[in-house]
């Protein structure tokens, strides 16, 4: 328990539990559910659940209407391999230890910049379309930048506390 960093934890927990939840598990598995038993899969969670909600969101305004509503079928997927990706990097930091002291965090400061270009790339579209999911993703856009700091914060943390000891 002493080797854990109690201060890094916290963010690959929340980092991990957010993107899982709207990556792979909104995202892949309902629509591959909604593939499969197509009468039983939650609507909302299948592709046209997805298509309704995401481009009635875009056709709220004329940008969205007009930039990103002909593409649905192309930036739909990207942005479903981008909502994974900060996740797959949590997990790849937590197979190589990143959450113990003195360690360094290189998958984790990954996960947390694809994590914030991921939002970057969400709230931009739903700003311009004037949509509402812009104020939950621009809280989510605040806690991104608040991890990357943090967690450079704490690398300098470490590495002083290395440097210190090989002394």
């Amino acid at each position: 328990m002493k080797k854990l960093s109690l201060y890094i934890i916290p963010v690959q927990l929340f980092l991990a539990a957010y993107w899982l939840k709207n990556g792979f598990l909104d995202k892949i598995v309902g629509i591959f559910l909604g593939i499969i038993h197509p009468k039983t899969a939650y609507y909302g969670l299948t592709w046209n659940g997805w298509h309704d909600h995401i481009v009635g969101h875009w056709d709220n305004s004329r940008i969205g209407h007009l930039f990103f509503t002909p593409f649905f079928n192309i930036l739909f997927p990207i942005i479903i391999v981008l909502q994974c990706l900060p996740f797959l990097l949590i997990i790849i930091s937590i197979i190589n230890k990143e959450s113990l002291i003195n360690k360094h965090r290189p998958w984790l400061i990954r996960a947390t910049i694809s994590s914030f270009v991921v939002t970057a790339i969400m709230l931009f579209s739903e700003t311009l379309s004037n949509t509402k999911d812009a104020e939950y993703l621009l809280h989510l856009f605040s806690i991104n930048m608040i991890l990357i700091i943090y967690i450079h914060f704490i690398e300098k943390i470490t590495l002083l506390l290395v440097i210190r000891q090989e002394i």
